[in-house]
């Protein structure tokens, strides 16, 4: 088998006998990193739930003295991603190490190679796919908006400057 119960394996995460660790992911690996970074869906929570053992885990490794980080592929900024961690059962300060979203890291780019908030007037024009804002998530405008002032929603792909395929 390839995974055993936390109850038999390391003592840094045994707090749930529910929980299923790989035996890889013993004492040896827990004491050789400083650091964990952790994706957030499918490994702590599973959109409505946190996941069996998992908020224990966390707790376990934290008190450990391992710096934690969230790495996740949400559209939505670090902030927006630790202030949702508690609804699954988790201290967002446990992540002292904050969060890496791609959403925050492709703002940035987008900011730095097609936004030049130097200018007032409309640089780049970005061609938007994305979700309906009626439906309860937050207006894609709001992720535009982190991209630079100076960038509009073109009304086709050929007056776009670049793509912007943007989910949740």
């Amino acid at each position: 088998a390839d995974a055993v119960s936390s109850s038999s394996s390391s003592p840094s995460c045994k707090k749930s006998s529910s929980f299923i660790i790989h035996k890889s992911f013993d004492d040896d690996i827990i004491n050789r990193y400083d650091a964990f970074i952790l994706d957030q869906f499918g490994v702590l929570h599973n959109g409505r739930n946190a996941l069996p053992g998992a908020v224990e885990c966390v707790k376990a490794l934290h008190k450990a003295g391992k710096l934690l980080i969230i790495l996740s592929n949400t559209s939505s900024p670090a902030e927006v991603a630790l202030s949702k961690l508690p609804t699954y059962g988790f201290s967002s300060d446990l992540f002292v190490g904050g969060a890496v979203t791609s959403g925050e890291e492709a703002s940035r780019y987008i900011k730095e190679n097609y936004g030049n908030n130097n200018k007032k007037e409309i640089t780049s024009k970005a061609y938007m796919m994305t979700w309906d804002a009626s439906v309860g998530r937050p207006h894609p405008n709001q992720f535009l908006e982190k991209c630079g002032t100076n960038i509009a929603v073109a009304s086709s792909i050929k007056e776009a400057d670049f793509l912007l395929l943007h989910g949740s």
